[in-house]
């Protein structure tokens, strides 16, 4: 998103993991092909339904859900009308993250807009403290590798 961002244009990242009880955990990010343009009417970026045919062909592969689309705005955090009528994320109970400012800056979720797709009411923005109790970000960086030690001799 912030490549994107640095031309001036918007980005999309996808979020695939697994559910376990309650809880949707994280296990993959999705950088899907994408074309992102400058229009009269403003900024926006399309994923080609090959592109999303070969997605949905690895999660099925490996288990993981699509649960959530992160894409970013150049100004503030809102979901527009297009983001509304053509998401990626169409499941009930899927997320959609608005990043503000082309996702320049540090991470802060509390800078984000929080969208879940509701039965009845579609597109519902999260209020701050649901925010922060639906999303929890941990450490993204991999363990350490294990050392090993191997018999070079018998």
């Amino acid at each position: 998103m912030r490549a994107a961002g640095k031309k001036g244009l918007e980005g999309v990242a996808l979020w695939a993991g697994v559910i376990d009880g309650t809880a949707f955990h994280v296990q993959e990010t999705i950088i899907p092909e994408q074309v992102a343009s400058r229009t009269e009417q403003g900024l926006l970026y399309v994923v080609e339904g090959e592109e999303l045919h070969r997605i949905n062909r690895e999660l099925y592969r490996s288990g993981l859900r699509l649960a959530a689309q992160i894409h970013s705005h150049p100004g503030r955090a809102y979901h527009s009308d297009t983001d509304d009528a053509f998401p990626i994320v169409a499941v009930l109970g899927g997320i959609s993250i608005v990043v503000p400012n082309f996702a320049k800056g540090p991470l802060d979720v509390n800078a984000w807009a929080v969208y879940r797709l509701l039965p009845d009411w579609g597109w519902t923005e999260l209020r701050p403290k649901e925010k922060r109790e639906f999303l929890h970000l941990i450490n993204d960086k991999p363990p350490a590798p294990a050392r090993r030690w191997y018999q070079l001799w018998k």
